[in-house]
């Protein structure tokens, strides 16, 4: 698998962990982000409505130093 495909499966699984949130507001997760890369990727928020819950488990995950 592929680090874009990780990413990809990454963010379904935290859409799904918050579902509620994505259905209430007619999101997807993918909508939300911009994956940059293909190989090497790194994802960035560009949703400013997610909430902190939401953009904490994506931030954590792909941790820009």
């Amino acid at each position: 698998m592929k680090d874009r495909d990780f990413a990809v499966a990454y963010l379904k699984a935290v859409e799904k962990k918050h579902k509620k949130f994505f259905t209430s507001a007619h999101l997807s997760i993918t909508k939300c982000v911009e994956i940059v890369g293909k190989d090497l990727v790194s994802v960035q928020v560009i949703n400013d409505e997610l909430p902190p819950a939401v953009r904490y488990d994506i931030e954590v995950m792909f941790w820009r130093s």
